[in-house]
């Protein structure tokens, strides 16, 4: 025979679902000619630990093919999560990412940065 269990409204079984702190953070850039990959690539060695240590963890990474629809062309998209946006603010005043952040200039002629979250 088979037992049903029934949860009442606020029974203490039933755990209270948190909110998603997390931010992720959609960015489409576009390199400056000439230099402008290589000099990312170096920034990645030197910027992506010390974002590891604020807990991002990189989604994908993406080489845009084609344009379907609209005039949007980045050269390069990626998603980045984040444990919320006041780790991503920490990470952006670390002394040790504002020592290699120039490089970022130096390869970025344009960026678009999205913060989202999951929807629900």
């Amino acid at each position: 025979m088979a037992t049903t269990i029934r949860l009442r409204k606020g029974s203490r079984s039933q755990a209270p679902r948190q909110k998603d702190l997390r931010a992720y953070l959609l960015t489409c850039i576009w390199f400056k000619k000439e230099i402008g990959r290589e000099r990312y690539r170096e920034y990645l060695e030197h910027a992506s630990p010390i974002a590891e240590i604020y807990g991002a963890r990189r989604v994908d990474a993406l080489i845009p093919v084609e344009t379907i629809s609209g005039s949007f062309e980045p050269d390069f998209v990626f998603l980045v999560a984040w444990p919320s946006m006041e780790h991503y603010y920490k990470f952006l005043k670390d002394v040790h990412y504002r020592a290699v952040a120039p490089l970022l200039s130096e390869a970025v002629e344009k960026s678009v940065v999205l913060h989202c979250r999951r929807p629900g």
